[in-house]
């Protein structure tokens, strides 16, 4: 991959940041753990992401999968359309597939710390961020 971790995870929080919505989070704790190729051409990248309480990630996907587990916290998650939010805590996992849009919210009183993997495709090898930021879920289907 090109660009590196450390670029990757600032290209992220600023995509996030610059969301201009006045529930986004604005101060994310995002930590890079390590990334590697896979014989296929995709990458693995690993992410420590830190959620403080209050803070919101509006509407957004990921280009490729994620699998993730809440280390301490309640994450609660949107996915839209009059389902029902999901609510995650300590030692939760999930799946994220890739065009999934969502948003998660820290309504507790204590910091959502959540480990991701994310599996970015050999054909988003040169996308710079984690987060595609839109304007909610189409609902049509």
């Amino acid at each position: 991959m090109n660009k590196s971790l450390k670029s990757l995870a600032a290209t992220a929080l600023f995509t996030i940041a610059a969301g201009g919505l006045p529930a986004a989070a604005m101060a994310l704790d995002f930590m890079p753990l390590g990334e590697g190729a896979l014989p296929s051409g995709s990458y693995v990248e690993d992410f420590q992401f830190t959620i403080l309480p209050g803070e919101s990630v509006p509407w957004h996907y990921h280009p490729g999968k994620i699998y993730g587990v809440v280390v301490s916290g309640t994450l609660t998650e949107d996915h839209g359309c009059g389902q029902a939010p999901a609510q995650l805590g300590a030692g939760s996992a999930f799946i994220e597939q890739p065009g999934a849009i969502h948003r998660v919210f820290n309504y507790g009183t204590e910091p959502v710390v959540l480990v991701f993997t994310f599996i970015v495709p050999a054909a988003n090898k040169d996308y710079n961020g984690i987060t595609v930021l839109v304007s909610g879920p189409r609902c049509d289907r």
